[in-house]
């Protein structure tokens, strides 16, 4: 059986539809990445295996608009069948997609590492809690650009205000300081 240039032509205009519905939801997916990319971020997170940072959905909705329009775009224009115009679209997809998520990461900054209590060391902050003999107390830093406040512990009580550097990581949630300059005791307390 043999399908009629109405059926054809029917079928044509039915997968060009799909298409270009594919492609205006990509777009919807772009702009709202880049809008909203933390909070879809999440909802990628979850979809996807691993952590690949909040280009993604800006990626997504640029691949998918490249598909979309690219297909309906080889479909119309260049006469193609169905299944190459398909093949053209998911390459230019896949083109389009990848330098979206690069040009995203670079735009949005996610290509930089976050600061980890592991390269705190040697780093100048002061306490901001005072840290008793036997316990933890707080310490202020300033780590490139980003202000932290952690959890500290020293060899001698230290009271708030006192400039220390970070000597030693205990965790990802604590560090060992000793004061940057010598503590001397508080007149107040020599009974001499």
């Amino acid at each position: 059986m043999t399908l009629s240039r109405c059926d054809r032509t029917c079928e044509a205009t039915s997968v060009l539809t799909a298409l270009i519905v594919l492609g205006s939801l990509g777009l919807l997916v772009l702009v709202a990445g880049l809008v909203f990319g933390d909070l879809l971020d999440g909802v990628f997170d979850v979809a996807l295996p691993g952590d690949l940072g909040t280009g993604v959905p800006a990626a997504t909705g640029a691949a998918l608009t490249a598909f979309g329009y690219g297909s309906a775009l080889a479909l119309t224009s260049a006469d193609l069948p169905a299944g190459a115009s398909l093949g053209l679209g998911a390459a230019g997809a896949v083109v389009v997609g990848g330098v979206s998520y690069r040009m995203a990461k670079v735009l949005i900054g996610t290509a930089v590492e976050p600061h980890r209590t592991s390269s705190l060391y040697g780093v100048f902050g002061s306490v901001v809690t005072a840290i008793p003999a036997d316990g933890f107390g707080e310490v202020a830093l300033v780590h490139g650009g980003e202000r932290r406040k952690i959890s500290a512990r020293a060899e001698s009580p230290l009271p708030a205000g006192t400039q220390v550097y970070v000597v030693e990581i205990l965790s990802e949630t604590a560090v060992a300081v000793a004061p940057a300059t010598p503590v001397l005791p508080d007149p107040k307390e020599r009974s001499e």
